[in-house]
């Protein structure tokens, strides 16, 4: 079971989740803002965005002083802590693209505006998914729970295999986007573009693999 110490970190740890996760909704709406032409929406959704990321960072910060304060076993504490951190990255990166979207407003033509939508769709769907591993995640009463043991792994399964749809989707629109007729400069700005939203992906993969590791350890 919990102690008192371990039950307030894992709820800052939920709640910096979902503090993360209301970042990409922001970002959502701030790409389909800005690939339906709403510029007014588009930056005012940027601006939420940068607040949720401040709001994830002093959550994350938290984290890191509850479990210097001694949550959690010795042994678990730098896990706990890389994944928040790889959590916290997810902000980040979302913010550097909501960036890029409002500062660059990068060209995108009609014909990748669908692909784009499809793949960020699947990232919300993804990071959801997470979400809800971590909320089950809770160590000592994981430990007797397979059910819930088998969850999140099937979970972090379900991640894995839609990071594996993205990188298609990539390689998908990067091959269009190098055989169309569009100037080169367009082609590598268009590539970068598409690369910041789809590392989103990544990060979120690898905070999965953490959590990963974190339920293999309480097999041991």
């Amino acid at each position: 079971m919990f102690t008192e110490k371990e039950r307030k970190t894992k709820e800052v740890i939920d709640e910096h989740v979902q503090k993360v996760g209301g970042c990409l909704g922001c970002f959502n709406g701030c790409l389909e803002a800005f690939l339906q032409g709403d510029r007014a929406r588009c930056e005012s959704t940027h601006r939420n965005c940068d607040s949720a990321e401040t709001e994830a960072d002093i959550l994350y910060r938290k984290i890191g002083e509850h479990l210097y304060s001694g949550a959690f076993p010795a042994i678990e504490r730098k896990d706990i802590y890389m994944m928040t951190g790889l959590v916290d990255k997810i902000a980040n990166k979302v913010e550097k693209a909501s960036d890029v979207v409002v500062y660059q407003s990068p060209d995108v033509p009609e014909d990748y505006k669908q692909t784009l939508h499809e793949i960020f769709e699947t990232i919300v769907k993804m990071f959801r998914i997470f979400q809800e591993a971590v909320r089950l995640f809770a160590p000592f009463e994981t430990l007797h729970g397979a059910d819930n043991l088998a969850t999140i792994r099937e979970k972090i399964t379900a991640i894995g295999i839609m990071e594996s749809e993205i990188d298609d989707k990539e390689c998908a629109i990067m091959r269009t986007i190098y055989h169309s007729g569009l100037p080169l400069i367009h082609k590598i700005h268009l590539e970068r573009f598409v690369r910041q939203i789809t590392e989103i992906s990544d990060v979120i993969e690898d905070a999965s693999d953490r959590l990963d590791v974190l339920v293999i350890r309480m097999r041991i």
